[in-house]
């Protein structure tokens, strides 16, 4: 099956790295000079290792990570049934560097992946006469992107951290890296990117493939991701109409949204996503994060009520409609429905059922009925939708007019209108939020509410109190989902630092030259393995 391609083709017998060691984030070594010698001869070798940064970006710790650095934080995901000790300890606000989740290690296997490709496989040219300068620089193109992928989730989750670009490959090498700066790390990135988008394939041989390989499109759209983090907000803008522009994304219809992209993958909207299949490889971090049907659809984590409550003043689906009036479209929200299994409310939290589901029916009554999924879904990077809202973010961050706040809300109704298709077109109208705050706020809540559990919202978050040099606005939408010592709580996330993870412990005790996030030096951490 071409879907499982991507994940099953990898070194021959993985013999080639040896996975014991004393560093666990530099832990892919050779078991010796003369296999690595041996082994870069051939194209399909060097396609092999290709395939093997894109399966180890896969593994159920580099899942893990995308979901807890990119969500729990947040407003969006609170306890649910059986919640482990290091993700309720974030939830909480009680991090550590002994918490699970400040392990880097995985993340930077998947980069020294990397790295060993871009070292060994420009040698590949001298042996195999099939093996073409311009193949090379399209599979060139991929291992940067997914290392640049790896990087930006590290300097969003750690701010400063080590850039390596060489790979692990012998016992000669100094391993004690000394961490780089995120303006360092990001340049670094654009770089890379920017190298990889003129070489990168606009799509491969099937239309699936090129959901689940790095595309022109997916560069850009990492690009724009980059330059929205670093408040390089015109060419956002230029790397998102870029893709817009592009024929072949489309949106896919409100009554075929759940099932097409989150149940079946590679869907017509999407630009790139992480492929899992059950023959091969389970994605059984968001099975049992999510839901599915082996467990009843009850996941470790949960939406808050305070979110979707038609009666409450934060619910995300108040649409205002007019200068003074807040009405609730939650009836007519697709993704209300969707997302949200409507049936299964308890002890303050809803079950969620984006990447649970496969199917909601809906009766004559308006009564939904939710079958779940038993097939792991795949793991969506970027998608069109995201793009939209990136765009419309940029827009409104660059104010230089009329022109640029209309622009945005257009963005924001192409989605608010896919999910509220009985609105018949009647959209959301900048005169509604006639000031640039007032857009930000809408530009923040429907990317909350289209992009929810796809490990984006705390990096949405996190742009704002960038921008705000402070947390105080941050603060303002998670606070509600604390519990226990509220004041305790609210006190450690009032500090610019402390809305990055410490470096783990383990990593400060292997690499003296690591030095630890200033709040977590201040504040103490424990040893003690969580």
């Amino acid at each position: 099956m071409l879907k499982s391609k991507i994940i099953t083709i990898v070194f021959s017998g993985l013999v080639l790295f040896s996975f014991s060691g004393c560093r666990d984030w530099l832990d892919v070594r050779p078991e010796s000079e003369t296999i690595l010698e041996e082994y870069w001869k051939t194209e399909s070798q060097a396609e092999a290792v290709l395939m093997s940064c894109y399966r180890y970006f896969t593994e159920s710790s580099n899942i893990e990570r995308m979901i807890v650095w990119g969500e729990l934080r947040s407003d969006n995901l609170i306890k649910g049934i059986g919640t482990n000790e290091p993700a309720s300890k974030v939830i909480d606000v009680d991090i550590t560097s002994a918490n699970t989740f400040c392990h880097w290690g995985s993340m930077y296997t998947v980069i020294n992946y990397c790295n060993t490709f871009m070292h060994f496989a420009p040698q590949v040219l001298d042996y195999d006469q099939t093996f073409t300068e311009g193949k090379l620089k399209t599979m060139e193109a991929e291992v940067l992107t997914l290392r640049s992928l790896a990087y930006f989730y590290l300097v969003r989750a750690f701010r400063d951290i080590p850039w390596i670009t060489e790979p692990s490959i012998d016992d000669t090498q100094n391993y004690d890296v000394y961490q780089t700066t995120e303006r360092a790390v990001l340049d670094s990135i654009i770089s890379d990117l920017l190298y990889a988008e003129k070489f990168a394939p606009d799509n491969y041989d099937t239309e699936e493939m090129s959901k689940v390989r790095i595309t022109k499109n997916a560069v850009k759209a990492l690009l724009a991701d980059v330059y929205l983090w670093d408040q390089q907000y015109d060419r956002v803008v230029q790397k998102c109409d870029e893709i817009l522009q592009d024929p072949k994304l489309e949106f896919v219809d409100a009554e075929d949204f759940l099932y097409n992209v989150f149940y079946v993958g590679a869907s017509k909207e999407s630009i790139f996503e992480f492929s899992f299949d059950d023959d091969e490889i389970s994605n059984t971090v968001v099975r049992g994060a999510y839901g599915y049907l082996g467990n009843g659809g009850e996941g470790q984590l949960s939406m808050p009520l305070f979110l979707t409550d038609v009666n409450g003043e934060h619910s995300i689906f108040h649409h205002k409609v007019s200068s003074s009036l807040i009405e609730s479209d939650e009836d007519e929200d697709i993704r209300y429905k969707d997302f949200i299994n409507q049936n299964k409310a308890a002890g303050g939290y809803n079950f969620i059922f984006k990447y649970a589901g496969l199917q909601r029916t809906e009766n004559n009554e308006g009564y939904s009925s939710y079958t779940y999924a038993s097939k792991s879904p795949n793991w969506i990077v970027y998608r069109l939708a995201d793009v939209t809202l990136m765009k419309a973010e940029a827009l409104v961050q660059l104010n230089r007019g009329e022109a640029d706040l209309q622009g945005a809300m257009d963005m924001v109704n192409r989605t608010y209108l896919r999910a509220n298709p009985e609105l018949s077109g009647d959209s959301l109208q900048v005169a509604d939020y006639n000031s640039q705050d007032e857009m930000e706020k809408l530009v923040l809540r429907e990317r909350q509410r289209e992009l929810m559990f796809e490990g984006k919202r705390w990096y949405d978050l996190m742009r704002l109190a960038r921008r705000d040099g402070n947390p105080v606005r941050l603060l303002n939408y998670v606070v509600y989902k604390f519990t226990g010592d509220q004041a305790l709580q609210y006190s450690k996330m009032s500090v610019m630092d402390a809305l990055y993870f410490p470096i783990s412990q383990s990593e400060i005790n292997a690499n003296p030259n690591l030095k630890q996030n200033p709040f977590y030096e201040i504040t103490g951490s424990s040893s003690t393995t969580e």
